[in-house]
């Protein structure tokens, strides 16, 4: 039972290394709210602005956070400029191998009412998906290689949404950039202090084991 305890535990740092790295836009509250992930958004009427004042005051993406559509003019309790979403990771080096866009978004419905042009580095991803009206839901999309190499080679990860000829309206919670794939776990669940305890415990009851032996 030890010994499985140990090799679980080993298993663990392996699958989910301490070395991941999170670059996170928005604060993970609900919408600013409450609402918790994967769930309806209680959209109120009329539409209010839930975002600290360090959110309006931010320049790299937070400022579209929290309010329900704060980034589409026409839709918005704050004016805005343009129709263009932008989250800007810096400071990312040139290491990268690997990674994924994680988001917290709201009553995204692209196929419903047209699509968005979305680029990571002015790359196009495909955002033609329907969460459907007034769902919330976490979705992660792992990076491309040609997505890594523009990392790589510019140390940030400019993130545009482009409304285009969409006649969507839609909320974020958060941005999450993470340097490992998204299909290893939630970045959010930080899974490192678990796995610290299980060699723990299993350390523990090897030496018990040998004291009882001694005896």
């Amino acid at each position: 039972m030890i010994k499985q305890l140990i090799a679980a535990a080993t298993f663990a740092l392996v699958v989910n290394p301490a070395s991941a790295a999170y670059w996170q836009i928005g604060d993970d509250d609900g919408y600013g709210i409450g609402i918790p992930d994967n769930a309806n958004h209680t959209f109120v009427s009329p539409i209010k602005d839930f975002r600290s004042a360090a959110e309006k005051a931010a320049t790299n993406g937070a400022q579209n956070t929290d309010t329900y559509s704060t980034h589409h003019s026409g839709f918005s309790p704050v004016d805005q400029v343009g129709e263009l979403t932008t989250f800007l990771f810096t400071g990312l080096g040139s290491g990268w191998t690997e990674g994924s866009m994680w988001f917290d978004m709201a009553d995204f419905q692209a196929s419903t009412f047209g699509a968005v042009i979305t680029t990571y580095n002015g790359i196009n991803q495909n955002w033609a998906f329907n969460d459907g009206y007034p769902s919330t839901k976490v979705r992660f999309f792992d990076l491309s290689q040609d997505v890594l190499d523009s990392i790589n080679l510019l140390g940030e990860l400019n993130v545009t949404i482009d409304r285009n000829g969409s006649g969507d309206f839609y909320g974020f919670d958060y941005a999450l950039l993470s340097d490992r794939r998204g299909d290893v776990g939630n970045p959010n669940d930080m899974p490192v202090p678990s796995v610290i305890m299980l060699m723990g415990v299993g350390f523990l009851g090897l030496g018990i084991a040998r004291r009882r032996k001694q005896r």
